[in-house]
């Protein structure tokens, strides 16, 4: 990951971006954004004179893909005098890790401290912990390192390592009770610099099957992606439509919906997995399992062929549920 940036935080948690987002554009009141442009060099010389009952800026959106940079969401500048972009923008990406948790990138402001956004969003999900990692580049000054648990509007765990200047000591804290994925990612050594550098950050998202080097940077992996910002002309939260797993039954009602929708998902799998002079013999000996009977072999069989595929593992594995779904085994 490059490191041309101040800081960079992002946070995973275990709810579909849909129910990521509606909570978001929810719990981030739109009045905080007068009072933060006034923080920069021109607020500061002219915020007398400024209307004291400007309007509130435009709600939280989802916006068109390519909206946001390619890039990671980052601080570019640990001062940026009320220039560095919004504070609302955000992504969501999924499914992240062995768990298909949503990856939530966005730019934090506060330093030396838990995240106020992350904070609001934990309570606005409830019971759903909010992992939040955050990094420092080499445009800090000095450096900051955290892993930060938020669970129903509180921290229930948080480890930082954080220095003024590249010269000074790390100053290490922490505080709760130590969460399950420490277990398996303990410090290097007792060093205050080794609380929680990247190493140990990273050796706890392995501990989620994530690999930190692609975690930011392999956009393909991703099955759903939204992009949120303030910025006119994107669609209201509220008007994302539920996803909801169709069952078994409401799909065999139609049966031709029903096969339509399992050769599709089987022709793309043995065009991506097989060479041509295989792929009818392929269909035919699954075709031959399911008017046997034999439905649980013939998903297996499928399983085995979308995990030979070259498609991104988000794809494949999205695959291989829905035909559990469609053939009434879904675990």
């Amino acid at each position: 990951m490059a490191e041309d940036f101040a800081v960079l935080d992002f946070a995973l948690v275990d709810a579909p971006p849909r129910e990521v987002a509606r909570a978001m554009a929810k719990c981030e009141p739109a009045g905080d954004a007068p009072e933060a442009a006034s923080t920069g060099l021109l607020g500061r010389l002219f915020g007398g004179r400024r209307n004291k009952a400007a309007p509130e800026p435009a709600a939280l959106l989802i916006q068109p893909h390519g909206t946001l940079p390619q890039g990671v969401l980052a601080r570019e500048m640990l001062d940026d005098m009320g220039f560095g972009g919004t504070d609302h923008e955000a992504r969501l990406s999924a499914p992240v890790g062995t768990d298909g948790l949503t990856l939530i990138e966005l730019r934090e402001r506060t330093d030396g401290a838990p995240s106020p956004r992350l904070l609001a969003l934990s309570r606005a999900l409830g019971k759903a912990e909010v992992l939040a990692f955050r990094l420092s580049g080499g445009r800090h000054s000095g450096g900051e390192f955290a892993f930060t648990v938020y669970s129903g509007g509180s921290v229930t765990r948080r480890l930082q390592v954080y220095r003024t200047s590249g010269e000074a000591e790390w100053q290490p804290s922490q505080s709760g009770a130590a969460h399950p994925l420490e277990a398996k990612a303990q410090p290097e050594s007792d060093a205050p610099g080794d609380l929680i550098p990247p190493s140990r950050q990273a050796a706890l998202l392995a501990q989620l099957g994530i690999d930190a080097d692609e975690l930011l940077v392999n956009r393909n992996a991703y099955a759903e992606v939204l992009e949120l910002s303030t910025r006119p002309g994107g669609t209201p939260t509220a008007n994302l439509p539920e996803q909801t797993p169709a069952s078994p039954e409401a799909d065999t009602q139609d049966r031709g919906s029903w096969e339509d929708e399992v050769t599709q998902l089987l022709v793309d799998a043995v065009g991506d997995a097989l060479p041509e002079h295989e792929q009818v013999p392929w269909l035919d000996a699954l075709t031959a399992d399911l008017e046997a009977g034999h439905t649980r072999a013939a998903l297996e069989r499928a399983r085995e062929l979308l995990a030979r595929g070259n498609r991104p593992e988000a794809l494949r594995r999205a695959a291989a549920q829905r035909l559990a779904q469609l053939f009434g085994l879904e675990e």
